[in-house]
């Protein structure tokens, strides 16, 4: 019999080696196919910084021009003989709005705005292309990777314990896509905020984005979304481990609210349109696991019922 357990230890050793080889394969090739259509793919995550240093360059550039400054004249306005009091009133003013002009190009001399990106060595362009390569190669096998892990799992469970993966699996796949979805989204707001800044700083700053703490960024984005969006999915396994209760949950309704603030409080950019973008929806989601945790209670009560029931 210690035999048979022995064997039995090392079958499963066995196949958890083959399924994290099989695993790391789903990777490998995941890796391959982002790392050949890279230029599309950063360019794909590139843009809402992109766009966001347009605007910025934009602004910059018609401050640094007087003439285009909203309100200011590009023309002499027409004045009679004798001036009367509007054409007066038209030069003071055109006089003022072009000494604040003035004014405003001494306190900034030669604004730059913001530029490309900028590498610090020879080996960055390569280590970028490598870890946004292995980043995208991740998310695309993520579901292969998973059933990987479930297919390990599954014999071990009865048939009771295997039902709630059949919801929990594909809605956990699901809630991760609209976390990363809304993660790319907010990007926008989060860059637009701090390059807000930028004109704060009245000698001229320059922005020179490393690429590296970029992707790091938005990495963080990416898993901080990602993560906080799995929610129902933690409270549904919770109600099949009899954890929690749907009425439990609207009782202390008040809970799903400090989760919704907290997980907006750490939001890796900390501007208020992202704190907003996280905890808006964690609230949604907190209420919504209320209807998933009542209908596994119901699901549950079922089971219980036929199983009670005599058969003839």
């Amino acid at each position: 019999m210690h035999d048979d357990k022995k064997m039995e230890l090392t079958e499963h050793l066995s196949e958890l080696r083959q399924r994290i080889l099989r695993s790391l394969m789903y990777l490998l090739v995941g890796t391959v196919i982002a790392y050949e259509m890279f230029t599309p793919l950063y360019t794909f995550l590139y843009k809402p910084l992109m766009e966001q240093m347009r605007n910025v360059n934009h602004v910059l550039v018609s401050m640094n021009d007087p003439l285009a400054l909203e309100g200011i004249p590009t023309t002499v306005p027409n004045i009679s003989n004798p001036p009367s009091k509007a054409n007066l009133q038209q030069v003071w003013t055109a006089i003022i709005k072009e000494d604040r002009a003035i004014q405003w190009l001494r306190n900034h001399p030669q604004q730059p705005g913001v530029l490309g990106n900028v590498f610090h060595g020879f080996y960055e362009m390569f280590t970028v292309k490598l870890k946004l390569s292995m980043l995208f190669g991740l998310i695309l096998t993520i579901p292969l990777i998973v059933r990987e892990a479930v297919l390990f799992v599954l014999p071990a469970l009865t048939p009771q314990e295997r039902e709630p993966l059949r919801i929990l699996v594909p809605l956990s796949i699901c809630l991760l896509a609209l976390g990363v979805t809304i993660a790319y989204l907010t990007m926008y707001y989060a860059m637009g905020w701090f390059l807000s800044y930028l004109t704060d700083f009245p000698q001229g700053a320059t922005l020179m984005q490393d690429p590296n703490d970029y992707v790091l960024f938005f990495v963080k984005m990416m898993a901080a979304f990602g993560i906080a969006f799995q929610l129902p999915v933690v409270l549904m396994g919770a109600a099949h481990l009899e954890l929690v209760t749907s009425k439990g949950m609207i009782k202390n309704w008040r809970m799903g609210v400090i989760l919704a603030v907290l997980g907006g409080v750490f939001t890796p950019s900390n501007d208020l349109i992202s704190m907003a973008l996280m905890a808006v929806p964690l609230l949604f989601l907190y209420f919504f696991s209320i209807f998933l945790v009542r209908m596994v209670e119901n699901n549950r009560n079922k089971n219980r019922n036929n199983s009670l029931t005599p058969t003839s």
